[in-house]
């Protein structure tokens, strides 16, 4: 007993140590954002600011169009959101509920695109967007990105779960195959749907190097790239850096915020680490 005490506690501790680690980057940033330009230029490093102020915040607006950047990264990850949800789900039943031909085929195939750095298909992708007229435009950010091998992977693992007993008791009464996803299977994966949407938000909100590829105008790129306009060629202000990093990764915050629960019980469901 004395021995399984003394392993919770230690499992606290590195718990509590690695959080703090974690952390770290974070609260530096919140606390850089709250400095004046000179403060953030002493030597040694100051890592509380005194006084406080929202001098970098105030710069942020005034150097950045950031309501435009913010409205545009929030468009293309709904839009991504949208499409990502729609076609996993449909792809994830296809493969684990009706089973189609070739399934075993098809996820041998999404196991080995798991593995490949998704970078190798920018070129692929571009040549794609630039033949369809779409550069410099807002679809042309989410449309590549829409077809997502793992959020397919993720749904398939929780759609494996539902009883197929409960299908064919749904097509025995009549019910088709979009009116079984609606009313069926969506609720029941609800918490894995939830998952992937909040996976995608986070993705696209990071997106960095495919905007910067396929858009040049800074009225059509989101808040990635957008925050990468204020390093300076020979010198950047880290207070006004800090503070636009806040000020975007501050939703994102409060989304995972209210939908953790959701996201724990994905992945205490799935197996998935």
């Amino acid at each position: 007993m004395l021995q399984l005490t003394r392993a919770r506690w230690w499992t606290y501790i590195i718990v509590a140590i690695v959080g703090l680690a974690i952390l770290a980057p974070f609260a530096w940033m919140i606390s850089t954002a709250l400095m004046s330009t000179a403060q953030t230029l002493q030597v040694p490093p100051k890592l509380f600011p005194s006084p406080v102020t929202l001098e970098g915040v105030e710069q942020v607006f005034q150097r950045l169009p950031f309501w435009s950047l913010l409205s545009n990264t929030v468009l293309v990850s709904a839009a991504r959101v949208i499409g990502t949800v729609v076609i996993g789900v449909l792809a994830a039943y296809a493969l684990a509920i009706i089973k189609v031909p070739g399934a075993r085929f098809i996820l041998i195939g999404i196991l080995a695109l798991l593995m490949v750095p998704g970078d190798i298909f920018i070129i692929p992708n571009y040549a794609i967007i630039a033949s369809a007229g779409l550069t410099n435009t807002l679809v042309a950010l989410f449309l590549p990105n829409i077809f997502d091998v793992f959020a397919v992977f993720l749904l398939y693992q929780f759609f494996r779960g539902i009883p197929r007993e409960l299908v064919e008791a749904a097509r025995i009464d009549g019910l088709t195959h979009v009116r079984i996803i609606w009313s069926i299977v969506v609720p029941i994966a609800k918490s894995g749907i939830i998952t992937v949407a909040l996976l995608t938000v986070l993705s696209e909100w990071k997106e960095l190097l495919w905007p910067i590829v396929i858009n040049r105008s800074v009225d059509k790129l989101p808040l990635g790239p957008g925050l990468a306009l204020l390093q300076g060629t020979y010198t950047t202000d880290y207070n006004v850096l800090m503070s636009a990093g806040a000020l975007a990764a501050l939703p994102m915050v409060i989304i995972f915020l209210v939908l953790q629960k959701h996201f724990i019980a994905s992945v205490a469901r799935s197996g998935l680490k």
